[in-house]
C-alpha cells in the first residue's frame, strides 16, 4: 500500500523524516553559514595582520644594515638580511621614509641586467622596472605618495624606466636594486658599480621632478 507507514512520507527504513526533523536542519544552516564567514574573516584578518605583527619582517632586518634614505650596497654578513637570495645577483637597497618628500632612486645600467624594485614597509610588492626599457646608461624613478604625486606633472614621459614616478602606498617602505653578475668572478666589478653609482636620496622642493 503507498499510502502505508512504510512508504507513506514519515517513515523509511525507520527513519524519520517529517516536518519536525526537516525543520530542525534548516534552523541549523545559519548557525554553519555564521561559523563558516567567522573563519573567513579570521583567515583574512590574520593574513594581513601577521606581516605587521612580525617582529623579524624584511625592513627590521635591512634597519640593522642600512641607512635610512641612503642606498647601501649589501656585502658578506649584510646580506643575510635577505635570505634566499639569488648568489647571481649583487644588491642594494634603500629604505624610505617620504615624509619629508619625494624620493630620488637611481641605479646603473650594469652590463647584463639591473632591476629595481619596490616594497611597502611590511614586505608587499608594489612596483618594478628593469633594463630592457632604459634609454640612457642610468635608470631614474621617483617615489612618491599619492599626496605628493597630485603636486607634480612632468614634461616627459612618466612611464619611460628612466623617468618613472612610482606611488607608493605607504610613507615607508624599501627599495631593492640588483644587477647580475653572469660569472663569479665579476661579482666585485658589478657590486663595485652599485655602489659607486646606485643612489637614494630624499629630494627638497627645489629638486623634485620638474612641473609644467
Amino acid at each position: 500500500m503507498i499510502g502505508g507507514g512504510r512508504f507513506g512520507g514519515r517513515r523509511f527504513g525507520g527513519r524519520t523524516f517529517g516536518g519536525r526533523t526537516f525543520g530542525s536542519i534548516l534552523s541549523a544552516v545559519p548557525w554553519v553559514v555564521a561559523g563558516l564567514l567567522l573563519g573567513l574573516a579570521v583567515h583574512i584578518v590574520s593574513v594581513f595582520a601577521l606581516p605587521r605583527l612580525a617582529p623579524d619582517d624584511a625592513r627590521s632586518r635591512l634597519a640593522e644594515v642600512t641607512a635610512l634614505n641612503r642606498a647601501t650596497t649589501l656585502t658578506g654578513g649584510s646580506e643575510a638580511a635577505l635570505p634566499l637570495g639569488d648568489p647571481a645577483f649583487e644588491t642594494a637597497v634603500c629604505r624610505y621614509d617620504l615624509t619629508g618628500g619625494a624620493l630620488h632612486v637611481r641605479a646603473p645600467v650594469t652590463p647584463h641586467y639591473t632591476a629595481i624594485s619596490l616594497y611597502t614597509a611590511t614586505g608587499i610588492a608594489f612596483g618594478a622596472i628593469n633594463d630592457r626599457a632604459a634609454t640612457r646608461r642610468t635608470m631614474d624613478l621617483f617615489v612618491v605618495t599619492a599626496a605628493q604625486r597630485r603636486e607634480l606633472s612632468t614634461g616627459e614621459d612618466e612611464t619611460a624606466a628612466d623617468n618613472l614616478i612610482m606611488v607608493s602606498p605607504t610613507t615607508e617602505g624599501f627599495v631593492l636594486i640588483r644587477a647580475l653578475a653572469v660569472q663569479p668572478s665579476l661579482a666585485p666589478l658589478v657590486r663595485e658599480q652599485l655602489s659607486s653609482q646606485a643612489l637614494c636620496e630624499i629630494l627638497t622642493p627645489e629638486h623634485a621632478p620638474a612641473t609644467e
